[in-house]
C-alpha cells in the first residue's frame, strides 16, 4: 500500500519516527535525521505536515525552513496511538 501524501498524515508518520529516535524524552532532532529515517526528501509536502504538526501542537519547529523538530506531549500520545482529534478536526 502506497504511503499517504495527506499532511496530517505524515506528520504522524513523523511523530512516530521521532518517537522511535527519542522514546518518551524531549530532544531536538535535526530534520535530516527525519528525513532519513523516513526515506523521504525535504519537500513542500514534508513542510505542509510540519506545519500541520505545529499547528496541532504535535511538534515543537520554527517556521519554514525548518532545521529541527522535537515532540510535544501531544506528539508523544499520537505516536502512541492514543491523540484524539479536536472538535474542529472531526466536524
Amino acid at each position: 500500500m502506497a504511503k499517504s501524501v495527506q499532511p496530517k498524515h505524515i506528520a504522524l508518520r513523523i511523530c512516530k519516527t521521532l518517537h522511535k529516535l527519542t522514546g518518551e524524552e524531549l530532544h531536538w532532532v535535526d530534520i535530516d535525521v527525519v528525513c532519513s529515517r523516513l526515506d523521504e526528501d525535504h519537500t513542500t509536502k514534508l513542510n505542509a505536515a510540519l506545519e500541520y504538526a505545529r499547528q496541532h501542537e504535535l511538534l515543537a519547529c520554527g517556521p519554514v525552513p525548518v532545521r529541527s523538530v522535537m515532540l510535544t506531549h501531544k506528539g508523544v500520545l499520537a505516536a502512541r496511538g492514543k491523540f484524539k482529534k479536536s472538535r474542529r478536526e472531526s466536524g
